[in-house]
């Protein structure tokens, strides 16, 4: 079953996911709980840094960037032109606000990710998704946008939440041997789902796709997978979220558009 193919009847249709998902709604709350002390976003920066590699001169384009999180590190690791986009005016707002208070000389836009209709003909040697593909419905669009901003021979670094272990309805669980454990029933069913956690990022929807659809999508964009990140929980998320010790809570891969 296909994402599109689970939606609701009354789906008022892709252009008004961000609505849907609320994103504008969260932004001062998401602000406070990425700033400061997440586990989850401090190991993904960590992969997105290592799967990126050496930056230094790099021009980089951060899509759907939220807040800037992902952003600053990318310009603080020695990026040379940075770019971050998305959709929510919110976001932005709050990621310009930070750029004002500590210039990393970072640009900041509202554009959509499957479009990018602001950086027409503006090419990249890296573009970046940290935590946002799987909230974007239109997984095909977004890796052509991909595809279309990258240089010959760019790459593209992408992180998500880990499909196997992340999945709808996934909970952890003692396993056993007395340590916790994800216990996943239904993997293999693509869907829009919510969180029932009020306190949770997922409550504004996530697109649940299995890794083969990412890695197909992928292939299909023209982006060849060079290779991937399945690393355990850093000390803070361990700390948090001791489950993520033993079971990715992370996907991530680097892709690279094939040479001019």
């Amino acid at each position: 079953m296909t994402p599109e193919a689970s939606k609701p009847a009354d789906w008022p249709g892709i252009a008004d996911w961000a609505r849907i998902a609320d994103w504008a709604g969260i932004a001062d709350w998401y602000d406070r709980l990425v700033s400061g002390a997440s586990g989850p976003h401090e190991h993904a920066i960590a992969i997105t840094l290592r799967l990126a590699g050496d930056i230094r001169g790099a021009s980089v384009l951060d899509l759907a960037c939220g807040q800037g999180i992902a952003t600053r590190a990318l310009a603080s690791a020695g990026a040379g032109a940075v770019t971050g986009v998305d959709l929510s005016a919110e976001m932005i707002a709050h990621a310009r606000r930070y750029e004002a208070a500590e210039p990393l000389g970072i640009r900041y836009l509202v554009d959509d990710a499957r479009s990018l209709s602001s950086l027409t003909g503006e090419l990249f040697d890296l573009v970046t998704c940290q935590l946002a593909l799987m909230d974007i419905p239109d997984l095909p669009a977004v890796l052509a946008g991909v595809a279309r901003a990258l240089r010959p021979r760019g790459a593209f670094v992408v992180v998500i939440g880990h499909p196997c272990f992340l999945a709808p309805g996934a909970q952890t669980v003692t396993g056993q041997d007395g340590m916790p454990a994800r216990v996943v029933g239904d993997y293999l069913t693509e869907c829009f789902w919510r969180s029932q956690n009020p306190e949770g990022v997922r409550r504004v929807g996530n697109h649940h796709r299995t890794l083969s659809t990412y890695l197909n999508a992928l292939r299909e964009a023209g982006l060849r997978l060079d290779r991937a990140d399945e690393s355990p929980a850093g000390d803070l998320l361990a700390a948090q979220n001791a489950v993520y010790q033993r079971i990715p809570i992370f996907f991530g891969c680097l892709a690279v558009k094939a040479g001019g």
